[in-house]
């Protein structure tokens, strides 16, 4: 496995998304992709961008098939222009609200990581 389709698994483990989303999202992000079809490293790196904003803007591996159904269903020629509009302007809100949101799970910047740390749990 390649550095760019790597670093894809990395993200899509850490927001939680099965290897089979990542079809539905490459979908959403790369006008023309064919489902099946193999991803150049630009497109891998795409589809890895995608991901972190959407981890970022909070959807699970259910919510983000219920949203991407929606806009296909509501919006059909404009999908990816809605789902984009909508999917950034959330991640955007809670990436300046850590506070309130909590990280990315896809977050790597130390910084973030060691200025917005939650506790640990305490013990039951």
């Amino acid at each position: 496995m390649n550095t760019a389709r790597s670093r894809l698994a990395a993200h899509a483990a850490a927001a939680g998304y099965p290897p089979d989303l990542l079809t539905q999202i490459a979908d959403a992000v790369l006008p023309g992709y064919t489902p099946g079809s193999r991803l150049t490293d630009l497109q891998v790196d795409q589809v890895t961008d995608a991901v972190q904003v959407i981890a970022q803007a909070g959807y699970d591996h259910q919510q983000l098939l219920d949203v991407l159904d929606s806009h296909q269903t509501q919006h059909r020629d404009r999908r990816r222009s809605w789902f984009w509009k909508s999917t950034l302007t959330i991640a955007a809100v809670r990436y300046r609200h850590p506070d309130l949101y909590g990280l990315s799970p896809c977050e790597t910047d130390p910084e973030r990581l060691a200025q917005f740390a939650r506790p640990p749990a305490a013990a039951a």
